[in-house]
């Protein structure tokens, strides 16, 4: 009698979706990494070209410049906050993929508590099978040496 976990497929499944799901973790992490960096860098250059304006307009600049300027700058901010909304969209990613990772956790030691819970019925079944051969045995030896005697248990 050997022991065979007939769900053994299904855990096996079960750690692919959970090494998958890791995976697709790892690259979330790393999106919200580069989105963080990006959203920083464009806010970076916002401030910078607000100090460039308020220099241009101490050195008294044209005016058609410092429009420029303005004008500049709301295309950095238009940029700035399309960087700030990839980053939310990433982050809400890399929190779904951490949920998913868990529920696929979850799902794999679920099988995982199964095969265990069988694995010890397995053995506590054979244990006793053990049991009953070695008395069935103890038996048989007993009744062959009283045999062997010629006599009965009664005399």
């Amino acid at each position: 009698m050997t022991f065979r976990f007939r769900a053994a497929a299904a855990l096996d499944m079960r750690r692919k979706q959970e090494d998958a799901a890791k995976l697709e973790v790892a690259r979330a992490e790393a999106a919200v990494i580069a989105a963080t960096r990006k959203a920083r860098e464009a806010a970076a250059h916002v401030t910078d070209e607000g100090r460039r304006l308020g220099e241009l307009q101490r050195q008294g600049a044209e005016s058609w410049r410092v429009q420029w300027h303005r004008a500049w700058i709301d295309r950095q901010r238009h940029d700035a906050a399309l960087r700030a909304d990839e980053l939310a969209h990433r982050t809400a990613e890399a929190v779904a993929a951490a949920q998913a990772a868990r529920e696929a956790m979850k799902k794999r030691r679920v099988l995982e508590r199964l095969r265990d819970r069988a694995w010890k019925r397995y053995q506590r079944r054979a244990h006793e099978q053990h049991v009953r051969d070695m008395n069935d045995l103890a038996t048989l030896r007993f009744v062959a040496q009283l045999a062997d005697e010629g006599g009965t248990r009664a005399d």
